[in-house]
């Protein structure tokens, strides 16, 4: 899923951003989560509670417009503007991708201090923020999912929902956390398709996703629906290296 915050603090500029946001990305068919924040101060208070967001849309200037004394007079804590948050974002996320908006272009070369994806001017160009979007999930998130022709139409998989695929003849049966698919064509030719640091051969017929085993034996791996998955001599050092990493990674 692509989490995205928007904080700003004029609200009829946080629902434009919120409402192009979301139709932007319905229309790139990406899953997404889109969280709204008044101020540097509310955003602050999720992200130091563990929220993660793989894309944000920062007011640069957004508690310098009204003055500390006007965000009092409003019942508002202002917290900091939005190149102080960026950098204090950056002290424990080095990956977000960060995108300034304000109605100032003299801040544009601040970005460059917090690793900024870059810098829009107000108000949004929708043809600017979609190409930004589609560039940054398709840099970063593409190969998290397994897009797969089932007739007529295409079925879209989240890799990490993967607990295995098992060869069958002339089909690959992808089971997953919400059920089955069916995919016509080799095992190999769908490992190539997804992120090898996710999903391991584990045997001629079989690759699993470590993240979703819950136990490996010198024969077997055993997924969490209980399903023993056979693990050849070939394949058995990859698959105890696999498995360590996801264990390191927990």
């Amino acid at each position: 899923m692509y989490r995205v915050a928007v904080c700003d603090d004029e609200a009829f500029v946080r629902r434009g951003q919120e409402t192009l946001c979301r139709a932007i990305l319905e229309k790139l068919s990406i899953k997404y989560h889109i969280s709204v924040f008044e101020t540097s101060a509310a955003f602050w208070a999720a992200f130091s509670n563990g929220e993660r967001y793989d894309l944000l849309l920062l007011d640069i200037m957004m508690d310098n417009r009204h003055g500390a004394g006007a965000n009092a007079r409003r019942g508002v804590d202002p917290g900091m503007d939005g190149m102080e948050l960026a950098r204090k974002i950056r002290g424990y996320d080095k990956d977000a991708a960060i995108v300034f908006v304000t109605s100032n272009p003299g801040y544009a070369l601040q970005g460059y201090d917090v690793n900024a994806l870059h810098y829009l001017m107000k108000p949004l160009d929708g043809g600017a923020l979609e190409k930004l979007i589609e560039s940054d999930y398709q840099s970063r998130f593409h190969n998290q999912y397994l897009v797969i022709k089932t007739g007529a139409q295409s079925l879209r998989i989240p890799v990490g929902d993967i607990l295995y695929l098992e060869n069958t003849g002339r089909r690959v049966v992808i089971t997953t956390t919400g059920g089955t698919a069916e995919y016509s064509g080799k095992l190999s030719e769908l490992l190539e398709d997804m992120p090898a640091s996710a999903i391991t051969r584990c045997h001629v017929g079989y690759a699993v996703n470590m993240a979703r085993i819950r136990e490996l034996t010198r024969t077997d791996a055993i997924a969490m629906d209980g399903k023993k998955i056979p693990v050849s001599r070939a394949y058995t050092k990859a698959a105890q290296k696999a498995f360590l990493r996801q264990m390191w990674e927990k």
